[in-house]
């Protein structure tokens, strides 16, 4: 029992970590002046919903059906891969701190466009 209790838990857990990503990630956009970190931002922004709706429908599903600990697990690692994303997107935000596009260093720049394409 301890176990179903904890589910719910751990699942709105990750659900909030994911919607507080995709929130700050929604501001970097709407506040960035750089084009391309724009794209960058709303391209991750558009991958942590899918996979916020990915997890729940999967929670959902889990407490319907019976699944293997492997589907369990990818959805785990799809969950950590969107907010490694959002961690890389919060370090972009910081180093441009504000900063225009002509204003950024060529190994920011190369990075934005690795990110873009």
């Amino acid at each position: 029992m301890a176990a179903k209790s904890q589910r719910p838990k751990a699942r709105d857990g990750v659900l909030s970590t994911l919607n507080m990503a995709i929130d700050a990630l929604n501001l970097a956009k709407e506040v960035s002046s750089i084009t391309p970190a724009k794209a960058v931002f709303g391209s991750v922004g558009i991958l942590l919903t899918m996979i916020r709706v990915r997890f729940a429908l999967s929670c959902y599903e889990m407490s319907k059906f019976t699944h293997t600990q492997d589907s369990m697990a990818n959805e785990v690692d799809y969950v950590e891969l969107g907010l490694s994303c959002a961690d890389i997107c919060r370090a972009l935000d910081r180093g441009m701190n504000g900063k225009k596009l002509d204003d950024l260093s060529q190994s920011v720049c190369d990075a934005i466009n690795q990110l873009t394409t």
